[in-house]
């Protein structure tokens, strides 16, 4: 080896023992020269066989310690914790009982727009969904003409990512470094077996294209938490090739909530609960089953909407004309896009829908928790919570009267307490009575859903690993709100795409919006010390707002609840309403276990954002101070955004109040209420863009455009 190289060897390995603290940093560095490269690959692939052998060998913690007394900072990086997690899987294939590690940064779940899965659905029960054809699709796959006016585009279920490539896409890390780290670890961890693959390129990467049924849809060394989210309700069991593979395969174990092994007599038994009333247990004929199944998808299946490719009202102005009234003749903004996302409603909007996974294979985890999601509701909803346990992501637990009274509440993350008998073990409670209850508990059960009222029946939940409980005979469990140490509050309302960042961690927990972090906001900074009386309140006291998101992430994350809490108590959606629905979609969610380095952060941020259509808050200030400097009459657009979504929301709640109107609050700009849809002359939907009907101002009995 050359001086040169022995050089290279001494600067690079001391940087990544001591200062790489980043994925986007160790990026750069094997991006820099094939032998930076070559020793960075050694490096991690080392550093990988070091913790798995220390995890196989089960050493004691002081042991442990001894031997990792300075450990590399790339042992904390998600690219190193997939490389032991391959070692510890190809050392223990035929060990299932090894010890699950849980520490480090590794990816929980990934869900992005290329992973719904799609199927016509009829909104008529007497249409046969289950015909031949042709569709026409867009751009994104999205089917635009499903031969008959009557079918609706759904979700069948949302399918993760499983491959390191994709995990790894937005650190910018190539290919070929990604492959030469496993193969080597691979190398290092069986070199005195002489047993190392030589196809593990292959065998990693090749299988990104591979056609997978639902129920070989497993996480991953590279995806440890879930990689298939379904309807709750609309579960494997209903598949007739997991049915097949049940009865056939001979290492089939059997989940441990499910007593049975007979699959269609077991499932026949669930879906007679809703519909089809048989007075016999007998095997439904494969007509029934099918008609059932058809039943089943029009009340579970959630609608598949495109997003707006015009994601800021702001903005729009700038590349609107006067003649163009029709969308498609309008000026393109050069940030523009339309992704594919899940609408939490049902075929006919009638009820609520939300998405569940699996139990995390990886086991259950804690703080710290970092989360990204592509969404929007335009009012109060929840977008994503565990399983079986508050861990909440969504516009809840308002903070003042106003928020409260309008369903406006600002951005929050809020987590149970370990034991709380309020966050814990609720997974049976669905609330589907067509809307949400705003945490009245006030909703009944529909007599027409065929649920019954035999408190003694043993609940019925189906036999995969979903263990999805019986949507058609929900139980009403009143819930607590969380308290103040549970929550940390954020500033910005619902009503427009966001991409969320949100850090499970205590007093160190903080919400991103659009790449910028949001204040932390309490009671208090809205009733002022004196008002709340933070002398007279114990320092102890859950609800003390110096205590605030002390104990966030203290709860656990199971698995995921997407488009509603684990309790379906504040769903994303909510159902028709004298003709209006509850408007929220989420099109990419991304779950990571630990605390992302920020500047990850920030690459995966913009990643996101530009993938799906966002600017960024600084990015929305360049574009507004360049275009205007370019117009005769510039718009006077508050630079502060927090202050436009201030606005927004309180023109929102001086329309909408009723009397005795004694709402107070800021002085809102005239151009901010005459964009409230209720006032507007023109209207598009907020999730998608489409053109929307405007109401004639006046009698609606005239044929004139106003009697005033």
């Amino acid at each position: 080896m050359s001086t040169s190289d022995d050089t290279d060897k001494i600067i690079v390995s001391w940087f990544l023992d001591n200062a790489c603290t980043s994925n986007s940093e160790l990026a750069i560095i094997s991006d820099v020269c094939k032998n930076w490269r070559d020793i960075t690959v050694n490096h991690i692939a080392t550093e990988a066989v070091k913790l798995a052998t220390a995890e196989s060998e089960d050493i004691s913690n002081e042991v442990g310690n001894i031997s990792l007394a300075k450990p590399s900072c790339t042992h904390q990086l998600i690219i190193t914790d997939m490389a032991r997690e391959l070692v510890t899987k190809h050392q223990n294939d035929n060990n299932d009982k090894r010890k699950i590690n849980t520490d480090g940064n590794f990816c929980l779940a990934w869900f992005a727009p290329s992973g719904i899965q799609t199927v016509p659905v009829p909104l008529n029960n007497d249409e046969d969904s289950t015909s031949s054809e042709e569709e026409e699709s867009d751009s994104n796959g999205i089917s635009i003409n499903a031969n008959s006016s009557m079918k609706v585009t759904c979700c069948s279920e949302w399918r993760g990512y499983r491959n390191a490539d994709k995990v790894l896409e937005p650190f910018c890390y190539s290919d070929e470094f990604i492959k030469e780290v496993f193969d080597m670890s691979l190398q290092l961890a069986n070199k005195d077996k002489g047993d190392a693959s030589n196809d593990v390129t292959a065998k990693l990467f090749g299988s990104s294209t591979a056609k997978l049924s639902s129920h070989n849809y497993t996480p991953t060394y590279a995806v440890r938490g879930a990689t298939l989210a379904r309807p709750e309700g609309y579960c494997l069991c209903l598949d007739d090739d997991y049915i097949e593979h049940v009865n056939s395969s001979s290492n089939f174990t059997k989940p441990s909530h499910s007593k049975y092994h007979n699959v269609p007599c077991r499932i026949d038994n669930w879906m007679n609960d809703y519909g089809l009333s048989l007075k016999t247990n007998n095997e439904l004929t494969p007509s029934q089953r099918k008609k059932k199944q058809n039943n089943l998808a029009q009340a579970l299946l959630p609608r598949i909407v495109l997003s707006t490719r015009r994601k800021y009202p702001l903005l729009h102005r700038f590349a609107e004309t006067d003649a163009c009234e029709n969308e498609s003749e309008q000026h393109s903004l050069p940030f523009e896009r339309r992704q594919r996302a899940v609408q939490f409603l049902n075929v006919d909007r009638s009820q609520a829908i939300k998405l569940i996974t699996p139990k995390f294979d990886c086991g259950a985890t804690s703080a710290p928790i970092t989360m990204f999601l592509i969404g929007i509701t335009t009012e109060d909803g929840c977008f994503v919570s565990s399983r079986d346990s508050r861990f909440e992501l969504g516009h809840l637990y308002p903070l003042s009267s106003r928020d409260m009274q309008f369903d406006m509440s600002p951005i929050c993350i809020a987590t149970g307490k370990v034991g709380d008998i309020n966050g814990v073990n609720d997974c049976e409670v669905v609330h589907r009575s067509g809307y949400r209850g705003h945490r009245s508990h006030e909703h009944e059960t529909s007599s027409d859903t065929g649920s019954t009222d035999d408190s003694d029946e043993r609940p019925v939940h189906c036999l995969c690993d979903f263990d999805s409980g019986d949507p058609f005979n929900p139980k009403n469990v009143s819930v607590d709100d969380p308290s103040e140490d549970c929550i940390n509050h954020g500033a910005t309302g619902p009503g427009l795409w966001h991409c969320y960042t949100a850090v499970f961690d205590g007093k160190d927990s903080i919400i991103r919006i659009d790449g910028c972090t949001e204040p932390k906001r309490t009671r208090q900074s809205y009733y002022g010390s004196a008002a709340m009386g933070d002398d007279d309140e114990d320092s102890d006291d859950a609800d003390n707002p110096s205590n605030a998101s002390r104990f966030v992430g203290s709860g656990i994350l199971d698995g995921l609840s997407i488009g509603s809490d684990h309790q379906f108590d504040m769903s994303l959606c909510y159902g028709e309403i004298e003709g209006e629905s509850g408007q929220g979609s989420i099109a990419e969610l991304a779950v990571f276990k630990g605390r992302m380095p920020d500047c990850d952060i920030e690459v995966l941020e913009k990643y996101l954002m530009k993938k799906h259509g966002l600017l960024s808050v600084q990015e929305k200030k360049d574009y507004i101070a360049k275009e205007n400097s370019n117009r005769m009459k510039p718009l006077d657009i508050e630079a502060c955004h927090l202050q436009e979504d201030e606005w927004k929301r309180h023109a929102h709640a001086l329309i909408e109040q009723r009397r005795p109107w004694k709402l107070d609050g800021l002085n809102v700009p005239l151009r901010v209420a005459a964009n409230h849809h209720s006032v507007a002359w023109r209207r598009t939907n907020d999730i998608t863009g489409q053109r929307m009907r405007i109401t004639r101002i006046g009698a609606k009995n005239s044929n004139g455009s106003s009697d005033w």
